[in-house]
């Protein structure tokens, strides 16, 4: 436990450990458990909201009122909530599975030296700041009804629709994820021996690279 508290209050000790002793089973464990709690409860929390916005969705789209009641009897039973947890679990797995798999690529451009367990077990450490994310995430859902909150720079235009692609990209730069890639970053410096400031950067890259094709596939999946 004193591993897995240390990214929070100590990261260089939790570096310097996994420099030691490479490790990502327990704190991805932990990563994908949490992931999983506050996709369900936020779907309990804002299943209103949720129905509400696919509803008008689905109207949008020119869907009968008989095919609208079927999806919303759908949405209303507990398999949404299932869904939901499983859909958060595999998509948080493999966005941390390619982002190590490219940071480990990229390592000997930074003047580190890969090795894919080593990085995989700092990300998946890294990717403990989800846990207060997620706390803040289902304490805001559970005093606003809406699971649309945002820790992100979106927060500067409230009146932005969630359409428009400025909102998308704004909502790529969240706050607890610029945490993470500012541990990642610091991290293969000691985990890895990369270049310090290089290392910054090719974080900094993928993340930018990552939020953008985000925003640009989101555009697609609306229209789809």
């Amino acid at each position: 436990m004193t591993d897995v508290l240390n990214i929070f209050f100590a990261p260089k000790k939790a570096f310097e450990r996994l420099k030691e002793k490479p490790g990502w089973f327990v704190p991805l464990l932990i990563v994908v458990v949490v992931v999983a709690l506050t996709a369900v409860l936020g779907v309990m929390f804002g299943r209103d909201a949720i129905i509400a916005h696919q509803e008008e969705a689905m109207r949008e789209r020119g869907m009968t009122d008989e095919q609208i009641d079927q999806a919303v009897k759908f949405m209303s039973g507990p398999f949404m909530m299932v869904i939901g947890g499983i859909g958060a679990v595999i998509f948080t797995v493999i966005l941390l599975l390619l982002f190590a798999v490219l940071l480990n690529l990229l390592v000997p451009v930074a003047g580190g030296q890969g090795n894919f367990v080593q990085v995989f077990s700092l990300v998946s450490t890294c990717a403990l700041v989800k846990v207060p994310a997620a706390v803040l995430r289902l304490i805001l859902i559970a005093v606003t009804g809406s699971p649309y909150v945002s820790t992100s720079l979106s927060l500067l235009v409230p009146g932005l629709p969630k359409e428009e692609f400025l909102f998308r990209l704004l909502s790529g730069f969240d706050f607890f994820v610029a945490w993470e890639m500012i541990l990642v970053a610091k991290g293969i410096a000691v985990t890895n021996g990369a270049d310090k400031n290089r290392g910054y950067v090719i974080v900094l890259a993928i993340w930018i690279a990552s939020i953008l094709l985000s925003a640009v596939l989101g555009g697609f999946g609306r229209r789809g």
